[in-house]
């Protein structure tokens, strides 16, 4: 069901290294709503519910949450160790636990609100996982996803389309694209969470980051998993092919790449 093999999500999740970097590059470069308030909105927290976020990597949304009052049970849990360690370390009014998300450590109808952000491209069988979800949800419990629709950062897989065939080495940096829609967008997720929950909600935020400097999306690039699987000779001719495409596109001033979220929920019967 997905292209990301587990070996590589592991990899990559490991520690909260390249996830930082792209955390980071979203919070300083992004232009337009503000995703968190979206989330916010959608979500409508009065503070006394028990919340679970699966895949929480570092931990920062429920972190935000206890820092902001938020008073009822707040979990994060994740399949990567490290991230685990991270988020204890970071946030320690909030229980962190690691689990795979279709096999949640937790009691039937234990939780009022469960959230899966940026997370569900990576789970190899999410129809279990979202079974899973309603299982651990009360009844009139809410489910929230987020994810990367079909045409997110368009501008930037661009870019790496045409150094992928200058160097055939990038190819499956340009093809992980395709990976992530075919895995959960807003399109076959909707359909895998009516399934599930037996209802869907889908909405949109749209935004872009603009970079200041064609340096800054190279960073960005290297964070990616598919980056990651390359060799240090591969990555040194991939460098050599990107930073003059990139560099063009800097031209008339900072680079405008397009964001748009989606988010889908849903409410277990």
């Amino acid at each position: 069901m997905t292209t990301h093999r587990p070996a590589d999500v592991a990899a990559q999740y490991a520690t909260e290294q390249h996830l930082r970097t792209r955390i980071e590059t979203h919070r300083r470069y992004t232009v337009g709503p503000d995703l968190e308030d979206a989330v916010d909105a959608r979500l409508v927290l009065h503070g006394d519910e028990a919340l679970l976020d699966v895949g929480t990597g570092p931990g920062d949304f429920p972190g935000r949450l206890r820092a902001a009052g938020h008073r009822g049970r707040l979990v994060g849990a994740d399949l990567s160790a490290g991230m685990v360690a991270t988020a204890q370390a970071n946030h320690p009014g909030v229980e962190y636990v690691q689990a795979s998300a279709d096999a949640l450590p937790f009691a039937d109808q234990t939780f009022d609100v469960l959230t899966a952000r940026h997370m569900l491209y990576h789970v190899p069988d999410v129809p279990a996982a979202l079974s899973e979800f309603r299982r651990v949800l009360r009844p009139g419990g809410r489910f929230l996803a987020v994810t990367n629709p079909v045409g997110y950062m368009a501008e930037l897989w661009e870019v790496l389309t045409e150094a992928a065939e200058a160097e055939p080495a990038l190819t499956g940096l340009r093809d992980s694209r395709g990976g992530f829609a075919a895995a959960f967008s807003e399109v076959n997720g909707a359909n895998w969470v009516r399934a599930a929950f037996g209802n869907v909600e889908v909405s949109f935020t749209d935004a872009a980051l603009v970079f200041p400097t064609a340096e800054l999306v190279l960073t960005y690039v290297e964070s990616l998993m598919a980056w990651q699987r390359l060799e240090a000779p591969e990555r040194e001719r991939g460098h050599a092919v990107l930073r003059p495409l990139l560099e063009g596109r800097f031209r008339d001033g900072p680079w405008r790449v397009s964001k748009r979220m989606a988010l889908l929920s849903a409410v277990r019967g």
